[in-house]
């Protein structure tokens, strides 16, 4: 599998990909699901982006670095708490087995400054079910395009005086004429 494309959209389609077959989840891996799942359909993985920011490198640059905040979602269904909190843990290391252990998608970057994770146990719908959610925080260059194209360069005037250092050898120095303003 190649490297991701960087943008949001690259790097959620990549991870669905890397994901899928390699979790408990198999091929329930999706992008930005946002249906409940039912306990059938579980365990399920929904890959989302939590927003990004850009810091620019110098004024006046149009290449700025882009930092992107993933969330994989992990959900699962258990018959007891300790069966759940199991499922939940070996959900976990799964992901970050497939995410943070991947060489190739690490190396995409500039660097995978975060890895969080939480989970939790919900009761509330009948069903015994049990959340993980894997924040990844990725940094990436990010070059956008001019709003317009500078027109071509016509001339260039360089003003020039000639400051000598007390005690400095410019007898090498070039001589150019110019007016005295």
């Amino acid at each position: 599998m190649g490297k991701p494309t960087l943008s949001p959209t690259g790097i959620r389609t990549d991870l669905v990909e890397r994901l899928r077959g390699k979790t408990a989840a198999g091929d329930r891996v999706f992008d930005s699901r946002r249906v409940n799942y039912e306990a059938e359909e579980l365990p399920a993985i929904t890959v989302t982006t939590l927003g990004g920011t850009d810091d620019r490198w110098s004024i006046g640059t149009l290449l700025v670095k882009h930092t992107e905040r993933l969330a994989i979602v992990g959900d699962v269904a258990g018959e007891d708490e300790a069966a759940l909190a199991a499922a939940l843990d070996n959900l976990e290391g799964q992901i970050l087995d497939a995410v943070a252990g991947d060489p190739e998608w690490v190396g995409a970057f500039d660097t995978v400054e975060k890895v969080d994770s939480a989970k939790k146990l919900d009761d509330a719908t009948g069903d015994l079910l049990g959340h993980v959610a894997v924040v990844v925080e990725v940094h990436y260059a990010v070059k956008y395009a001019p709003a317009e194209e500078p027109g071509p360069l016509d001339s260039v005037w360089v003003d020039t005086h000639s400051a000598e250092p007390a005690g400095a050898d410019v007898s090498n120095r070039p001589v150019l004429d110019h007016e005295e303003g």
